[in-house]
């Protein structure tokens, strides 16, 4: 007689597979563990994954012969075999118990989760979005993240970002990573890294981290304590140099453009060059949190496009790999895995605050939560929570709908667009060509 495996058990055969499949509306999603990559794949797939677990790919092929051509189905199975999806005919993955809502067109789960560690931060940037400061009251326990963790890995989501505030300020931020790399996840830390002394950097060192994002808004001491403080600058530096040296993980600066730092753009994409950093991610200010309170450092769109055009011009000629993550229309044309009208906010992505309120994002969770997940698990939070329902069945605008660039686009992001105009249909406010057409 079969015995059902215990939760627990479950969680360690998830985290020993290199393939964890998810069913999706359109088939599956494969999560491919060694590349930390996610790769879609149609139900004629899905189907030829799951026989070849009982039956050998002869078996499989005749039952797909009406409409598959035998040479169709062996250079499918042959690409599987190359990147070992696929090994003496059987699927080396393993499946995931979920079902899809009938009919639904959204991710059975997310693919990656933003998880507040805490508002706790030691320093006080003028843009914070997070208004980060002093920890609030009832944050998440090391047994309430757990959970989280578990649930993620039940669901197929094995990818963590943590954030804060300032995640390293929280002592039990070792255990947190600990936990979810048992579970098979890939963790990556947004940090401002003056608090990554040699003994917290040698600790990460020890852990499995995916990488580590440290926040730059400016390459000269002057610019950036002002920006973050006095005296910010050289702990950040120190910082850097010992999570270089003793923690293992990649990492990249982000940089939050605003009216106080434009003039720093060649200076930081300088300073990455000078500590090595492979790449810098540029994004704009928005008017959330703090930054709502200082209304002067917000940009217009022709000064946001035009900070991230001179960024994109100054990587061309730089060691350093510039990104560009506000661009709207995107650079470049993205397939994307869910329909209709908005960007990964609710759709790819969740965040969970220090408190537990899950939402779309950051900026949305408080005034679109879906649900705390001290109060239900994060499935039911996915597919029940109305704040995530809203997002997903968003009618968008006009505008957007015949734009060219809607495919890849969607309409931008819908976080910038609500904190912005107060309504999530309205096109990305950094959008240029909405702008021209008068749809702002």
């Amino acid at each position: 007689m079969k015995t059902s495996l215990s939760a627990d058990d479950r969680l360690r055969q998830l985290a020993s597979k290199p393939f964890v499949a998810r069913r999706e509306y359109f088939g599956c999603l494969v999560y491919d563990r060694q590349n930390s990559d996610y790769i879609p794949f149609d139900e004629e797939a899905t189907g030829i994954f799951a026989k070849s677990q009982t039956y050998s790919l002869d078996e499989v092929y005749r039952d797909l012969s009406e409409t598959v051509t035998r040479q169709s189905f062996d250079t499918f199975t042959q690409l599987c075999s190359s990147i070992g999806l696929i090994k003496d005919g059987t699927f080396q993955g393993i499946f995931l118990d979920n079902e899809m809502v009938e009919g639904s067109q959204y991710l059975s789960a997310p693919t990656t989760v933003y998880l507040q560690l805490t508002r706790y931060c030691n320093l006080a940037c003028k843009h914070c979005w997070a208004d980060a400061g002093a920890a609030r009251p009832r944050e998440l326990t090391i047994l309430d993240i757990r959970k989280v963790i578990d649930d993620m890995a039940l669901m197929g989501c094995f990818k963590l970002r943590l954030g804060g505030g300032e995640p390293l300020g929280r002592g039990d931020v070792f255990d947190v990573i600990q936990h979810a790399n048992s579970r098979g996840m890939k963790v990556s830390i947004a940090t401002n890294a003056t608090m990554a002394t040699r003994a917290v950097a040698s600790k990460l060192g020890e852990l499995d981290i995916d990488e580590i994002k440290v926040s730059m808004d400016a390459g000269s001491e002057k610019s950036y304590d002002y920006l973050r403080g006095d005296r910010a600058y050289r702990k950040a530096m120190r910082g850097i140099k010992n999570l270089q040296e003793l923690s293992k993980a990649p990492i990249y600066f982000h940089a939050v453009l605003q009216r106080d730092n434009l003039t720093e753009i060649p200076a930081l994409v300088k300073q990455a060059e000078r500590f090595e950093i492979p790449r810098i991610v540029f994004d704009i200010v928005a008017p959330v949190g703090r930054a709502k309170e200082n209304p002067k450092m917000m940009l217009t769109i022709e000064e946001a496009n035009n900070a991230l055009d001179l960024a994109r011009r100054i990587g061309e000629t730089s060691r350093c790999k510039v990104e560009i993550v506000s661009k709207v229309p995107p650079p470049f044309q993205r397939k994307r895995v869910f329909e209709g009208f908005g960007s990964e906010c609710g759709q790819l992505h969740c965040h969970i605050n220090s408190e537990g309120v899950v939402g779309g994002s950051g900026f949305l969770g408080t005034v679109l939560p879906a649900g705390n997940v001290r109060e239900r698990p994060l499935r039911e939070l996915w597919h029940q929570g109305h704040g995530l329902k809203v997002l997903r069945n968003n009618p968008g605008n006009n505008t957007c709908k015949k734009c060219d660039y809607f495919k890849s686009c969607r309409g931008g992001d819908r976080s910038r667009a609500y904190v912005t105009s107060g309504t999530l249909t309205d096109p990305d406010p950094l959008c240029l060509i909405a702008s021209k057409s008068g749809a702002h």
